[in-house]
């Protein structure tokens, strides 16, 4: 059998089909790159607005514990972590829904709860990522297992709870907490 010949045609045209292919191949390539490299840097903005969410978080929880801790500190000033429109959730028994407190309501319930000679140490964290509710990608919030003592008195309960944290513009705007208050009052009644 003997090969046809080509013609300048034949080899014009297959000389243009091999660079389509060529630029095809590179241009898939460098999309594929392309699409790595954004991504690359859509998670570690996601994970680095995390990071810097969970240390103001971090740094709040030692504020926290350092005001019941030290004798000498009169006020807690810890508004500054908080949005100014901040909410805080808890799920009492009886509540299913929750109860929300505001900003102030929140706040002094800390200088409440130290001017009827009670503290809280939270002694034990365990942070997490957040993820967004529709997407599933981290979203810069924090979650929260803990563990805490709550005293009265010379009166020392022990307990663990939940809390998920959302942040807007590097301030925590909400914390949803779930915890076992019912059963801390009762241990802690019941040792008086």
């Amino acid at each position: 059998l003997s090969m046809p010949k080509l013609q300048p045609n034949n080899c014009l045209f297959l000389t243009g089909f091999c660079i389509c292919v060529f630029i095809f191949v590179v241009m898939k390539r460098i999309l594929f790159f392309v699409v790595c490299i954004v991504c690359l840097f859509s998670c570690s903005d996601s994970k680095r607005e995390y990071e810097d969410n969970l240390r103001h978080f971090k740094n709040l929880i030692q504020d926290i514990n350092t005001y019941f801790l030290d004798v000498s500190i009169d006020s807690i000033e810890i508004s500054n972590y908080y949005t100014d429109d901040f909410v805080f959730h808890s799920y009492p028994a009886g509540y299913p829904k929750g109860v929300s407190s505001s900003k102030i309501e929140y706040i002094n319930g800390f200088s409440t709860m130290k001017k009827s000679n009670m503290s809280i140490n939270i002694f034990h964290s365990i942070y997490l990522p957040g993820i967004d509710e529709l997407s599933h990608k981290i979203d810069g919030s924090v979650r929260m297992y803990y563990g805490a003592m709550l005293s009265s008195d010379t009166n020392t309960v022990s307990f663990s709870g939940y809390q998920t944290v959302n942040f807007h513009k590097g301030k925590i705007s909400e914390i949803w907490e779930w915890a076992d208050y019912g059963g801390v009052i009762n241990q802690l009644g019941s040792s008086h």
